[in-house]
């Protein structure tokens, strides 16, 4: 009798520490969303729900500080294993703006079901989610500008030597060229107007000659 009173105690007593081990990370965790995150519209949530008697796994959320301990469904029983995929998808555009708590529970198939929990799930369909309040930082540094290269002056004068553009160079060829012309025509006229009026002087003064041996009386010889 106290051989089979022994035996139970030591049964009793590896139930009782082997329990803990079913609580092990890896059979029910929630990855996402993590504790604190904000959260809109339709999101994926993400974890393991597994176990080597596994069975199903529910997921429900309730308000994070709620003394009444009232959980709403988001899902009843899925009996899909999942290892660090998706659990389900949860739609919070019907959900008021809050902060929340998520359970998973994987239940085996006999006994508790393991449970995990996340909180301080901010829920912000409505309002702006709010801006991390930053931590102590660095004094900034000064930047240095990059260099820029300048813009030049729509009419500024290309700069002496420079490149310029063939329709540019033929410009210029043209307008020298013209003035050249110019300038040509210029000392020709120049040239052909002296040589008249010299050749007009010359005439002039043959024929003042003339007259003026004509008007000399002739001697006798």
């Amino acid at each position: 009798m106290m051989h089979w009173l022994a035996l139970v105690l030591l049964l009793n007593t590896w139930v009782q520490t082997a329990a803990p081990s079913l609580q092990a990370p890896g059979f029910a965790e929630i990855t996402r969303p993590a504790a604190g995150e904000a959260v809109r519209g339709i999101i994926t949530l993400e974890g393991t729900a597994n176990h080597p008697a596994f069975d199903h796994f529910d997921l429900a959320f309730a308000y994070d500080q709620d003394p009444t301990d009232t959980w709403f469904p988001i899902v009843d029983a899925d009996r899909s294993r999942v290892v660090e995929g998706r659990l389900a998808v949860w739609d919070t555009s019907g959900v008021a703006d809050g902060v929340y708590r998520l359970r998973l529970r994987v239940w085996p198939n006999e006994g508790e079901p393991l449970t995990t929990s996340v909180g301080g799930i901010r829920v912000r369909n409505l309002t702006s989610i709010e801006t991390p309040t930053p931590g102590p930082t660095a004094p900034a540094q000064p930047e240095t500008p990059a260099p820029q290269a300048p813009t030049p002056s729509p009419t500024a004068a290309a700069p002496m030597g420079s490149a310029q553009a063939p329709g540019g160079r033929v410009q210029a060829a043209l307008l020298a060229g013209g003035i050249l012309g110019l300038v040509a025509l210029a000392g020709v006229g120049g040239y052909a107007g002296a040589r008249a009026a010299a050749h007009s002087a010359w005439g002039s003064a043959r024929a003042s000659r003339r007259a003026e041996r004509r008007r000399r009386p002739r001697t006798l010889r």
